[in-house]
């Protein structure tokens, strides 16, 4: 008995100092600290979304520019993401105000980055910033579902800031379903009204322009660009910690048992 208690003890010595000097998590490439006060907050720069007058559908691309405010997330390649899925549940003749449901994004690192100006959209495309870059490098870190807000059938939200004039606001939120870093992001920690989810977004963009046609379907849309914020909470490499106690517990019942 005394044995298995040491080895408690020392488990939790072990994982009290592991949790007080544990830094930068690395997840197929991507760092950030876990224990950053703003745990987790990520920017994206530059988004480019756009609205199919057709079929009602919501979707865009756009790039990570930081983690808990660290900008050289990625040494030697790239975050980024696309999301679809996204229908009007509203008057789609006015897009300024206007509720969605449904939706997915999937976030993707590209080992092969390509050297881009991350402020103009026009730089980002379908196939830089998602798993068709040819070069099968890239690897899905993040697949999420969108989110439905408590009471309703709406997962993401968009209206005119009734403060700003013409720039828009959105918000949505989103549930972890796979990735490379899924075990650290399906947390279901971060409140959404009376609700839990994994992460959470919002952004500002310019208000809606009219006239172009998407390129895949030659359908008319409205396009627009912006920048975003996600939310959430992220945990360092739970399942590690956990298998490392119980070999430590498991080696002390034996050493026990053997002299037994």
């Amino acid at each position: 008995m005394n044995i298995v208690k040491r080895a408690l003890a020392i488990t939790a010595i072990v994982l009290t100092s592991f949790t007080a000097s544990a830094s930068l998590i690395n997840i197929a490439g991507v760092e950030w600290d876990p224990s950053d006060p703003d745990d987790l907050r990520g920017g994206s720069a530059i988004i480019y979304q756009q609205l199919n007058l057709i079929t009602g559908e919501l979707s865009g691309y756009g790039r990570i520019t930081s983690l808990n405010g660290y900008e050289d997330i990625c040494p030697g390649c790239e975050l980024s993401y696309q999301f679809g899925g996204y229908f009007v549940s509203a008057d789609a003749a006015d897009p300024n105000d206007t509720n969605f449901n449904g939706g997915w994004m999937k976030f993707w690192v590209d080992t092969t980055p390509d050297i881009l100006t991350v402020t103009d959209q026009n730089d980002l495309t379908l196939e830089n910033t998602g798993g068709l870059d040819g070069d099968g490098a890239n690897v899905l870190w993040l697949d999420l579902v969108g989110r439905i807000f408590s009471g309703t059938e709406t997962t993401f939200v968009g209206s005119v800031d009734p403060d700003l004039g013409d720039v828009l606001d959105g918000k949505g939120a989103l549930d972890v379903v796979g990735g490379a870093a899924m075990n650290n992001f399906d947390t279901t920690m971060w409140p959404i009204g009376n609700d839990l989810t994994d992460i959470v977004f919002g952004g500002d963009f310019d208000k809606w322009t009219t006239g172009a046609f998407d390129v895949t379907t030659e359908h008319p849309i409205w396009y627009s660009t912006g920048s975003a914020d996600f939310h959430g909470n992220s945990i360092p490499e739970p399942g590690t910690l956990g298998i490392f106690a119980l070999g430590l517990i498991a080696l002390a019942i034996g050493v026990r048992n053997k002299k037994a």
